[in-house]
């Protein structure tokens, strides 16, 4: 990790909000733009968050609080123009048992930065829980984050669930997993996996032109 990942996550374990404003700002300041600044620097600093939970070396108190302390972060230093009521919509969730949601909030950031109104339910959603809100809402989009291998034959009945209910919405899938694993149950026509959030970022750039056109 180099530094400033290191004083990242000293700082975002700490709940110091302060330190972490302090180091965004000098980081902008070194023209490093936001998005930039969620994928080198927030990004690592929640895998080595969730490394340490996994290891029992932090409580679920010093994730919980890291987790708050990101949101207050987010909330505070990163602003989004509204996204319209015409604009798509996507709902972002952990499955049942991925208590590792902090992935998740970065890639509601960029969601929310292509224009996209979300619905972010967070960690340990039942799929009947999230299905009764895809009926309610009805998001162009679904968005999964998966960082925990054992909860890969969940990820796969979940999904199964998604598409035999909702065959048309499109899911999109990433995590720590994601990039270290070839899932066979992902290749599915509407299902799309990503490595990092410059990939979502991308792909959500494009989605976004041909939702607009076939409205138009």
């Amino acid at each position: 990790m180099n530094q400033l990942v290191q004083a990242f996550t000293k700082s975002i374990l700490a709940g110091d909000v302060h330190s972490l404003m302090e180091l965004h700002s000098s980081s902008i300041h070194s023209k490093m733009d936001n998005f930039t600044f969620y994928e080198k620097i927030i990004k690592p600093s929640m895998y080595r968050i969730g490394d340490l939970w996994e290891k029992n070396q932090i409580t679920v108190a010093d994730e919980h609080l890291a987790t708050a302390t990101l949101k207050y972060l987010l909330a505070t230093v990163f602003t989004h123009q509204e996204a319209l009521e015409n604009h798509p919509k996507a709902l972002l969730f952990c499955i049942e048992g991925e208590h590792h949601s902090l992935g998740l909030e970065l890639a509601n950031e960029v969601f929310k930065e292509k224009q996209w109104n979300t619905r972010y339910l967070g960690a340990n959603v039942p799929v009947k829980d999230a299905l009764t809100f895809i009926d309610a809402w009805k998001p162009h989009a679904i968005g999964i984050s998966i960082g925990m291998t054992t909860e890969l034959a969940r990820l796969k009945e979940c999904i199964d669930e998604i598409s035999d209910h909702h065959p048309k919405i499109e899911i999109l899938v990433g995590g720590r997993l994601i990039a270290n694993y070839t899932l066979g149950f992902l290749e599915k026509s509407q299902v799309t996996s990503f490595n990092d959030l410059l990939e979502l970022n991308a792909y959500l750039t494009d989605m976004s032109e041909q939702l607009v056109s076939q409205k138009g």
